[in-house]
């Protein structure tokens, strides 16, 4: 059966199917990303040439290039004011199986002290083969806590389906938009892959029509494996978070408080394009700040999308 998936922003054939553990996940062709662009959201950190956050912009402080023309600013929300929506992928194959411990602790810390009960609320998942939810978005960390507790590591690694998967499953229709929240996903992974039938640029699209950031925490010592730790490195930077490889398992929780102090210090800023074509084309985003020596890290584009919807 085919159908036009609004929020997600793609064309695609969908069908079921049922994971070793019970789990019943949708499976999708490959699909068409378009977007009918009424509103582009981006989410983005602003940094002095210290790597200091600067908190104090405002949007006379900013333009907006969409395909190098300069855009009007419709709205602007100043760092951390929003909700949150936090994906948590933990990467449960074999190959990561003598730090996993590690990961479970640094990962239910973190959402301990990144979750504002009421407001925020996150999701877990573990992914080998194929993508196992643990706990669908809730605000209750017990809930969050005990179901990392529960991931064991078993079988190959399908990094791409799970990043696609979970853009296109659980960030709905709006998820996106300014006001909405901030949508995040934390992907704590080697970066290898050997059973995804989506491709790494497939899964990134997926993830930018979803006006998601991904940070990685890579589970091997950087340079151990370049092409991995490419990949990783190459989610975040595409969408305006970071990637992190922390030297021994015990650092893990400093990448995960470098993370929260980035989900502290985020601006979201929206426009409309002009003269936009919902022909299904990438469009290039550079947020520029007006001050010097500051930087900003957002994510690269937008797919301009045929059906109706915004971002």
């Amino acid at each position: 059966m085919c159908a036009v998936l609004m929020g997600a922003a793609a064309l695609v054939c969908l069908g079921q199917q049922t994971s070793p553990s019970g789990q019943t996940t949708t499976k999708t062709q490959t699909p068409t990303i378009v977007a009918n662009v009424n509103s582009v959201p981006l989410v983005f950190v602003a940094l002095d040439k210290h790597h200091h956050f600067v908190p104090d912009l405002t949007t006379k402080d900013i333009q907006i290039y969409d395909n190098g023309k300069v855009q009007q600013i419709q709205q602007f929300t100043s760092e951390g004011n929003l909700p949150l929506r936090i994906a948590v992928l933990m990467d449960v194959s074999q190959s990561v199986d003598t730090r996993f411990q590690f990961e479970q602790h640094a990962a239910t810390d973190f959402l301990q002290s990144v979750l504002v009960e009421g407001r925020d609320k996150a999701m877990v998942a573990g992914f080998d083969t194929s993508l196992h939810v643990a706990q669908s978005f809730t605000d209750n960390y017990a809930k969050l806590a005990m179901a990392i507790g529960m991931l064991r590591p078993s079988g190959g690694t399908a990094l791409y389906d799970a990043l696609f998967y979970t853009a296109h499953n659980d960030f709905g229709p709006g998820s996106g938009e300014v006001g909405a929240g901030r949508n995040v996903i934390v992907i704590i992974s080697d970066g290898a892959d050997d059973q995804s039938r989506y491709s790494e640029s497939e899964a990134i699209a997926m993830a930018q029509d979803a006006g998601a950031v991904i940070y990685t925490i890579g589970t091997e010592s950087t340079g151990a494996d370049p092409q991995a730790d490419g990949v990783l490195k190459k989610f975040a930077t595409e969408t305006g978070g970071r990637s992190y490889f922390p030297i021994s398992a015990r650092d893990l929780g400093g990448a995960f408080q470098s993370i929260l102090q980035d989900l502290r210090h985020q601006y979201v800023v929206a426009y409309s394009p002009n003269d936009l074509a919902p022909n299904g084309e990438f469009h290039k985003v550079i947020i520029r700040v007006l001050r010097k020596n500051v930087t900003v890290r957002t994510r690269k584009g937008y797919y301009a999308r045929t059906t109706s919807g915004a971002y």
